[in-house]
């Protein structure tokens, strides 16, 4: 029986060996005259075909690439018949020719035991497909390196198939400083262990491992490393806040704005503006946006008076319970009962006083009412 622990294999491998060609499965199983024939020829088969011709015809010369592709192209089974057993052989010879992807996908194959191994020889057959990953692995082929340290690291045998987790680590470490897939299963580990806060980061191994992480990371553009980055001791925060939030990131476009609002922080040229950032930030679900955008927009103080837009994003915010978006639209709602409406035959238009209407205005700090002149 395969061990429980090579179920994380099975979630991360190539979903293409779990299915069986349906075309085929179709046609085999209903008489031919039952089967609707297609009325032109399809071009893109037949030339799937003729490559398999072309690849069979290197293959058999020794072509690792040519091996490789016959073997995949027997084990999809979408351009000829599936054989398993066939396209083991074929990845076999390219795979001791040192080609990096029939490892791969070799060792794949022979962990996920879709070709039936008997009971006695599985632990073998499993051994092997281990072993393959790991020689991918080593040659520095990064999906390789990532799917071998998954499952040994992720074993609870102390040395799965004898092999070393200490060695399977480095290479997830190496190979997360260049393929984001690594540096995302490696932060997720890291994430998993404490993290000792008395310490500064520099003087934490750990902590400058993650760091060194979300770096590459922000390299690439990415926003939530970027605000992570954010929260680590010894960063610019208001940095790397800045440019998570002129990507779109939603909690750090609501913590600039924060900033920007508190008079903390100005906003610089490259940065949203400030009902653009909350309005960045509430769009992707964030309550605390939402209010504050509502209540900007009520106000009319720092962007255009807005009020049935600022009741929208109000309610929007209740929907999701968050009481003092309630207790906002409440007191606007009460506030709007008691406005006055002018009666437009009193005004006098000699006299500029009585064209000064008193409209009541929630205040941003307490939420009360404040007459002011419009």
């Amino acid at each position: 029986m395969m061990p429980a622990y090579l179920s994380t294999l099975l979630r991360h491998t190539w979903a293409v060996l779990l299915c069986v060609g349906c075309a085929q499965a179709f046609a085999q199983a209903q008489p031919l005259d039952q089967v609707t024939q297609p009325a032109y020829t399809n071009a893109t088969v037949v030339n799937s075909l003729e490559l398999y011709k072309t690849n069979l015809r290197k293959a058999e010369t020794g072509d690792p690439v040519a091996q490789t592709a016959v073997g995949l192209s027997l084990i999809e089974g979408d351009v000829v018949p599936r054989d398993l057993k066939a396209g083991r052989v074929w990845l076999g010879k390219a795979a001791t020719q040192n080609h990096v992807v029939a490892q791969y996908y070799l060792g794949q194959l022979l962990m996920l035991d879709v070709l039936g191994a008997n009971p006695a020889d599985l632990n073998k057959q499993l051994t092997e497909g281990l072993g393959w990953l790991r020689r991918a692995a080593r040659e520095q082929y990064r999906p390789a390196q990532l799917l071998y340290s998954q499952t040994v690291l992720d074993s609870k045998a102390d040395q799965p198939f004898g092999h070393s987790k200490v060695e399977a680590e480095s290479i997830l470490l190496q190979c997360a400083d260049t393929y984001r897939p690594c540096t995302y299963h490696a932060l997720a580990r890291l994430d998993r262990e404490p993290l000792d806060t008395t310490l500064p980061c520099t003087a934490n191994e750990r902590c400058e491992t993650i760091r060194r992480l979300l770096y590459n990371l922000a390299a690439s553009n990415d926003a939530q490393a970027m605000l992570r980055l954010a929260g680590i001791q010894g960063e610019d925060s208001t940095y790397w806040v800045r440019r998570a939030a002129r990507l779109g990131h939603p909690q750090a476009s609501l913590d600039l704005a924060l900033q920007v609002i508190n008079g903390q922080v100005p906003l610089q040229p490259e940065d949203p503006a400030l009902a653009s950032l909350l309005n960045t930030s509430a769009e992707q679900g964030e309550v605390q946006a939402m209010y504050l955008l509502g209540q900007l927009l009520y106000e009319g103080k720092r962007i255009p008076h807005n009020r049935p837009l600022a009741m929208q994003w109000l309610e929007r915010a209740s929907a999701k319970g968050h009481e003092p978006s309630k207790a906002l639209l409440e007191k606007m709602q009460a506030v709007t009962k008691l406005t006055p409406v002018p009666d437009p035959a009193l005004a006098d238009d000699d006299n500029t006083d009585a064209a000064v209407v008193q409209v009541p205005v929630l205040l941003q700090s307490g939420g009360q009412a404040q007459a002011v002149t419009e």
